[in-house]
């Protein structure tokens, strides 16, 4: 293959491309192509010429083709601005159903009705020490872990790994106080809530001049035995903090017809925080028994530890027997003596 180099003279307003045996150099193809008008002397006009001269308008084309492209995707980026800044502007505003109030030095959370101020949800929190955590009003920006801005997240007590089981147990016993590097550290049950309610945009305010209320649920505080171990507040059914409720060993699920039923008399409940007439007191129940209609009912129970918001629910089957037979003896009424047998005596 015969390689040539291509010399470049100025003649007025025209390029004289002239040809020597010799290598291409990308300097003088670039200057070829830049222009649009070329002239070949000529010893030029062979086939090499007729190449050089395709090969300038097939670059030209390439060109033409990829200002279409950028054109297109400049375009569609436009479009795909244009719809976030106007879907996530929608999300904004119908995530002002809740605002999230944080106060630095108490270290509470509390979440209110936007449009009544109304109490919805309290919460203990860590944030960070020596007021690390941010100040000030912001949007929230992510959906899990959720951000409040930049860096700064409302999450849970920081794990030791992915494994549920291996929550920092000296960590968790510091909500309540200053003890992270900035964000604001959560039980697990009221960083779900956050995830789960709060939407994209949620107005979250943070500060020291909002008096914050407690929660109702106690504070409660896990053994330091071990390093690591389970969140109490966490939802899974693994989790050994989880209240028990089973069926009493005497209790039978076939109950006698007429009888007086009560379930709560009929089951065992257990925590390692809340006692049996807490539990009690918070069972909610679905379905009833009929005792004086033979059949099968199911009968759904629920209960939530007070201490750490963990519901547990349960469905229960009872069979109500068939109506007894009465088995009464039938006594012979007296007969009266006739006429004849009256006059016979």
């Amino acid at each position: 293959m015969q390689i040539y180099k291509l010399l470049l003279y100025k003649n007025e307003k025209n390029y004289i491309i002239k040809m020597e045996f010799c290598v291409i150099t990308r300097k003088c193809l670039k200057n070829a192509y830049s222009k649009m008008y070329v002239t070949f002397a000529g010893e030029c006009q062979n086939d090499f010429s007729r190449m050089l001269q395709d090969a300038i308008f097939q670059k030209r084309e390439r060109r033409g083709k990829m200002k279409k492209k950028r054109m297109l995707l400049l375009a569609a980026m436009f479009v795909f601005t244009f719809a976030f800044i106007r879907f996530n502007t929608v999300d904004v505003q119908a995530a002002s159903k809740y605002t999230i109030y944080v106060n630095r030095r108490t270290n509470l959370v509390n979440v209110t009705n936007s449009k009544t101020g109304k109490l919805v949800k309290a919460m203990y929190c860590s944030t960070g020490r020596n007021y690390r955590t941010i100040r000030g009003t912001y949007n929230t920006t992510a959906k899990y872990s959720t951000r409040i801005h930049g860096a700064y997240l409302f999450h849970s007590v920081p794990y030791y790994s992915i494994n549920k089981s291996q929550v920092s147990t000296k960590e968790y016993n510091k909500l309540g106080q200053q003890a992270s590097a900035g964000c604001i550290r959560l039980a697990v049950t009221d960083a779900k809530w956050i995830y789960d309610h709060c939407r994209l945009g949620t107005k979250v305010v943070i500060g020291e001049g909002r008096t914050l209320k407690k929660p109702t649920r106690p504070k409660v505080r896990v053994s330091t035995k071990k390093r690591a171990g389970w969140d109490p507040t966490d939802p899974d059914s693994r989790n050994p903090y989880r209240p028990k409720l089973t069926l009493k060993k005497k209790a039978t699920k076939t109950i006698a017809y007429g009888s007086t039923f009560n379930i709560k008399n009929m089951v065992n409940v257990s925590s390692s925080y809340a006692s049996s007439d807490a539990l009690l007191k918070s069972m909610k129940v679905k379905g009833k028994v009929n005792t004086k209609k033979a059949g099968t009912y199911k009968v759904q129970c629920t209960i939530t530890d007070p201490y750490t918001a963990v519901s547990v629910t349960k469905t229960f089957t009872f069979k109500v027997g068939k109506k007894p037979k009465q088995t009464t003896t039938e006594k012979k009424a007296p007969t009266e003596l006739t006429t004849e047998e009256k006059t016979a005596e």
